[in-house]
């Protein structure tokens, strides 16, 4: 992180101990393009060596670019060394999250069935073995009656 940062943020986190509403201008001034709250933009003015600019040309406009970008990224750095994630973040990991609920969901429901499945099977393979040897039996003995009626000499 630069010098411009932490000096600029420590006032800034000091001055934070007079009031909330210093929090919400901070948050609506980065949003804005680092305008609309004119003490944290002489602030930043200050510490980034803004000041002595003018407002008119193009190194300006350059060096303002530079100056944000530079405070965006150790803006994101510090409260990231913090634990704490963007808005934006936040919302990826939520619907990230849901998704993973919904697919355990349907994996728990799946598991389920099957169990169940396993714990009382529809048709039990020995059983319907037994039943097709009885009917192969059957069906051989009356063969055999069918042949041996045809075999007999007529009477």
């Amino acid at each position: 992180m630069d010098r411009q940062f932490l000096e600029f943020w420590g006032n800034y986190l000091l001055s934070v101990a007079r009031g909330q509403k210093q929090l919400e201008d901070v948050s609506r001034w980065i949003n804005g393009g680092f305008s609309g709250v004119e003490e944290l933009t002489a602030m930043f003015k200050k510490y980034y060596g803004l000041e002595e600019q003018s407002q008119d040309g193009p190194e300006s406009s350059a060096a303002w670019e530079r100056a944000a970008a530079d405070f965006k990224k150790s803006f994101g750095d510090y409260f990231s060394i913090m634990g704490w994630v963007s808005k934006d973040e936040y919302q990826i990991l939520e619907e990230e999250n849901q998704a993973l609920k919904q697919k355990i969901e349907a994996q728990e429901q799946t598991i389920s069935r099957l169990r169940d499945l396993i714990k009382n099977p529809g048709i039990d393979p020995n059983k319907s073995l037994e039943v097709l040897q009885d009917l192969i039996n059957k069906q051989s003995t009356e063969f055999q009656k069918l042949v041996k009626k045809f075999s007999e000499p007529d009477q």
